[in-house]
């Protein structure tokens, strides 16, 4: 497996299977869990702030993130990679477009900001 040019750093919810966070691993990212790390059943506004704090990605599978919660203010900092589809296709997903993953990572860290991606097998939508 090719190693990434940049070492991102992820935060992946309760919810990631773990074959994500192991890809990720595997490309030379830095990957916390929140399995492990946080309570079970921490609310979403926890671990978007722990995550944020930690100046990780978020990398979570919850329809709810994408709510007028986290377009607040306080959360103006939280970059996330939103996963979309069934649990045995999201490591899919992922390698299928890591190269822009990174890519964009590699941006955010040279100019700042925030980005949000939403990746599915065979789609990417980025937005910072």
């Amino acid at each position: 497996m090719a190693r990434a040019l940049i070492r991102l750093r992820f935060f992946t919810d309760e919810n990631v299977p773990d074959s994500v966070a192991r890809y990720l691993r595997g490309r030379g990212h830095s990957v916390y869990r929140a399995k492990g790390q946080l309570a079970e059943r921490t609310p979403d506004q926890v671990v978007a702030t722990v995550a944020m704090e930690d100046d990780r990605v978020l990398v979570s599978q919850d329809k709810d993130f994408k709510s007028q919660t986290y377009q607040q203010p306080r959360y103006a900092r939280l970059s996330r990679l939103a996963l979309v589809g069934p649990g045995p296709t999201l490591r899919d997903a992922v390698r299928e477009h890591i190269h822009l993953i990174e890519a964009q990572g590699v941006h955010r860290h040279a100019h700042g900001g925030r980005m949000i991606i939403h990746v599915q097998v065979g789609q990417i939508r980025i937005r910072t």
